[in-house]
């Protein structure tokens, strides 16, 4: 820390309009299972420093993992945002925030620092063997990563906040074959707010019996009628339609391009859906500042059917006019940080499952996706690993070889009801270059229309 704030005064003398130095020392390790046996393993550690410089109305970056260049750096950062602003026509200014100083302190009871690499092998082989004792099992793949460390942030404006960084993930897929049948099933698991001890309410059988869960069925699926048939969604398809279809649209850098320009304050949805992005129980996006020091806050994206609110940084803020809500992050000290959703969800409304199914006579409940994408035009399409027919108000045949695909901003004014439970699912996020961690949820959800099945 008394090195960062020596080159933050030695920044002084350049006399940029602002200047960020994020620093991170993280030990990252992954794991790989796959086929029976541990096929990689590697430990690493992640140590060095982004510098980012504002000057003259332009952004410069650099970044290095020799902490003894720390100034070199920063001159190199100023030099390239000096040569930026000559080209550039709108100038860059940032909205102002209060400057924090603030340790943050990891939640997780057992952070994966304190459990040895063995007991993390064992694990992960424990995980593959339950695996491999259904016989329709053919290949199984276990990724299994964690990291501990600490990250600072120290800025020209006061701001001096330091993590105490951790977080954990795993990702296990089986492959199975019946007769001629190929399938997969996959489980994911992990947070920034828990650590090892989420095995405790997630022990391997419970995830080896989910994914089995999850296989099975389809090996008896039957292809999908297609149509506009009314739909309902599980927790985790609601999920991949926010963050997917409804969130990077609202990042506010994208939203200019998007469908959504324009729209804010309008009525885009019925009034009882609502979508929101923010802090949620062990979120994989939960922090408790962004990488510009700026509190993570609620972004009531729509509120009750309406375009309420886009998530921004302090450069987007500062053009919109309004205050920044925490949305700025950086993969790691190598990138600069942008705008990026955290944990994107569907807010619950009233109705139970059975009652979104009970009056109808045809359709689909759809349980598992199986990937996805969309387009800034907020054109969707998902895979269905699995999902059921819906004959007469009740669950019918399991369903194969579907995708869904629709617009999603007309296909939200087709919801007509809203599920009283709550479902998430955790992944890593790309924009650009960059990964982040995310989560994204919601809960069940019906749509009568705007959705394509096939």
């Amino acid at each position: 820390m008394d090195r960062l704030e020596r080159a933050i005064r030695w920044a002084e003398r350049l006399r940029a309009e602002y200047v960020e130095l994020r620093f991170e020392s993280v030990r990252v390790l992954t794991l790989d299972y796959r086929d029976g046996r541990l096929d990689a393993f590697s430990e690493r550690l992640r140590e060095g420093l982004g510098v980012r410089v504002l000057a003259d109305g332009a952004w410069g970056f650099s970044a290095t993992s020799r902490l003894n260049d720390i100034e070199r750096a920063i001159d190199e950062a100023y030099r390239l945002a000096k040569a930026a602003a000559l080209a550039k026509k709108e100038k860059i200014e940032l909205a102002e925030i209060k400057p924090v100083r603030d340790f943050v302190e990891s939640r997780m009871r057992v952070k994966p620092s304190q459990v040895s690499l063995e007991e993390k092998v064992a694990h992960v082989e424990g995980l593959g063997s339950l695996l491999y004792e259904d016989p329709a099992v053919k290949s199984a793949w276990i990724h299994y990563e964690d990291g501990s460390g600490r990250k600072i942030l120290i800025t020209s404006e006061g701001t001096e906040i330091e993590w105490d960084y951790n977080y954990l993930f795993q990702m296990a897929t089986a492959v199975g074959r019946s007769g001629s049948t190929v399938a997969s099933a996959g489980d994911n698991i992990g947070g920034v707010d828990t650590g090892w001890e989420i095995f405790e309410t997630n022990p391997n059988e419970e995830v080896a019996g989910r994914i089995l869960e999850r296989l099975r069925p389809q090996f008896r699926a039957v292809r999908p009628k297609r149509g506009e048939w009314s739909i309902v969604l599980s927790p985790k398809f609601s999920a991949l339609i926010a963050h997917e279809a409804l969130g990077h649209p609202v990042e506010a850098d994208l939203t200019q391009n998007s469908v959504l320009n324009g729209m804010l304050g309008q009525e885009i949805a019925p009034e009882f859906v609502s979508m929101s992005d923010g802090v949620i129980e062990n979120g994989f996006g939960n922090d408790k500042y962004d990488d510009e020091g700026v509190p993570v806050e609620k972004v009531e994206i729509l509120k009750n059917g309406i375009l309420n609110e886009l998530l921004v940084d302090r450069e987007w803020a500062f053009r919109l006019g309004i205050e920044p809500n925490g949305r700025s992050r950086a993969e790691n000290y190598l990138n600069p940080p942008k705008i990026r959703m955290r944990n994107t969800y569907f807010e619950p409304g009233d109705w139970s499952v059975e009652e979104m199914i009970e009056d109808i006579e045809f359709g689909y409940y759809l349980l598992l996706p199986r990937g996805g994408q969309a387009q800034l035009n907020t054109a969707f399409q998902v895979g269905v690993a699995l999902g059921y027919t819906i004959r007469n108000g009740e669950l019918a045949e399991p369903i194969k070889d579907a995708s869904i695909t629709g617009i999603a901003v007309e296909a939200v004014k087709h919801i007509s009801a809203v599920g009283n439970d709550f479902g998430s699912a955790l992944g890593a996020c790309g924009k650009g270059t960059q990964m982040v961690w995310v989560s994204s949820g919601g809960p069940h959800m019906r749509f009568d229309g705007g959705i394509l099945i096939g």
